[in-house]
């Protein structure tokens, strides 16, 4: 009888070499310099997969690489063995820092989901096990100002609902895994970890990038008070699939008014728009209050929309009000702009003219701290604004020439110190 001759291994493609050569480094001698450098990894025997288990320590490595890049030189070279510099440039190694830094996201992300759902992504051929979540952790100290995890979860499954019924042959921690991981590549997002896990996996599969791309906690949080009926008016407004698409990946915030601007107001401000990149324009829309008053308020204009462009994502409606009751030209508003963010530097500047915080703290007394800080600055640009129009008039009246950018570059100057003191004793804790 012939021998049985076994089928021949088929080779491994160059994309799974590559991967399983980055995955060498990282657990070999990438983990053992990282070991050397924070303590609470020395002496562990396997370093890598302690800090894939915990997102405060691969926060902390990534952290400490882009601190002090120069310990890792001898991993950051081409082919050639020279250094590079540029985070997009493959390495030796066969991928770039970029690409280095999006490997470990998501395996850091595969390995908390497990932990926290208590079951692996991958499903044993014998079947899913008995889930055993890990017991509720409070997250890592100073990553979170204002936000409740539990809270916010449940703020997502009453807007979005919760997922079905899981199919026999997953696992929870696969099926959120599977939804999530293509939409994951940036270090700033591991400190979300604890976020993420909160929100059902669909909600993930019909956003994707849109949830990802939140790289604030406060964004984050207006996205779980986003309904998905909105998500899904903003659609019915747009019409158009592949623009919806552009605004969930660049900024899904921006649904909230879409809904209400209507398919009429979407397009006159979308239309004014155009010279601006799609991460600038969505941003715009997403400042929902000043969004809505480009449509409200008569006197603005397609031009004056266009003129204020590169702003608008930052303004709040109370500044937009400020430079038309000013009367000013096109030509003036980027230069009066430019004026109170050189002349009150970018903190008073965002204070005064940026949006406004639309989160509530549960603390009444934090509550107060914010309704008066919230008034202070609304209070302080008026009078600010109505000093800039007496100057001006009174240059006016006395023969000389009224320049609307000297006179609020005059005020900025001479009221910043003043200001600055008095915001920095009125500033609640969540915004300090």
């Amino acid at each position: 009888m012939p021998a049985v001759v076994a089928a021949a291994k088929p080779a491994e493609s160059a994309d799974a070499l590559v991967r399983k050569e980055v995955a060498r480094i990282l657990k070999g001698p990438v983990a053992e310099r990282m070991s050397s450098l924070i303590p609470p990894l020395a002496g562990h025997p396997d370093a890598f997969k302690m800090v894939m288990d915990s997102p405060e320590l691969l926060d902390a490595c990534l952290k400490l690489f882009r601190l002090k890049r120069d310990l890792f030189n001898e991993f950051l070279v081409d082919q050639a063995g020279a250094l590079v510099a540029d985070d997009a440039v493959r390495l030796k190694c066969g991928r770039s820092v970029n690409e280095v830094i999006g490997m470990a996201v998501r395996q850091g992300m595969r390995a908390y989901a497990e932990i926290f759902f208590g079951d692996p992504v991958t499903a044993p051929k014998d079947g899913p096990p008995t889930p055993k979540p890990a017991p509720p952790k409070p997250a890592p100290r100073g990553w979170y100002k204002f936000i409740d995890l539990s809270k916010l979860g449940g703020k997502f499954r009453d807007h979005h609902g919760n997922d079905k019924p899981l199919p026999k042959a997953q696992t929870n921690a696969g099926r959120f895994y599977a939804s999530i991981k293509d939409a994951l590549d940036y270090e700033w997002q591991v400190r979300f970890f604890p976020i993420y896990v909160q929100i059902p996996a669909h909600v993930f599969d019909k956003l994707g990038a849109g949830i990802t791309r939140m790289d604030t906690e406060e964004r984050l949080y207006r996205l779980a008070h986003l309904a998905m009926a909105d998500i899904n008016k903003a659609e019915q407004v747009i019409k158009n699939p592949l623009l919806f698409r552009e605004m969930i990946d660049n900024n899904v915030l921006a649904a909230g008014t879409v809904s209400q601007l209507g398919e009429a107001g979407f397009q006159q401000v979308h239309s004014a728009l155009q010279n601006l990149s799609p991460q600038a324009k969505w941003d715009v829309l997403a400042n929902r209050d000043t969004a809505k008053r480009l449509v409200d308020d008569k006197r603005i204009t397609k031009q004056d929309i266009e003129a204020l462009g590169e702003y608008l994502s930052v303004l709040n409606e109370f500044a937009l009000d400020a430079i038309f009751d000013l009367k000013l030209s096109r030509e003036q508003m980027q230069l009066f702009l430019k004026t109170a963010e050189q002349n009150l530097g970018a903190k008073l500047f965002t204070a005064l003219f940026g949006p406004i915080q639309e989160i509530v703290p549960e603390d009444p007394e934090e509550q107060q701290k914010l309704r008066k800080y919230q008034v202070f600055t609304q209070t302080s640009l008026r009078s600010m604004v109505s000093a800039v129009k007496q100057l001006d008039d009174s240059l006016r009246r006395s023969g000389g020439e009224g320049e609307i950018g000297e006179c609020l570059a005059t005020v900025c100057r001479t009221r910043r110190p003043d200001l600055e003191k008095d915001l920095k004793k009125l500033m609640p804790a969540m915004l300090a």
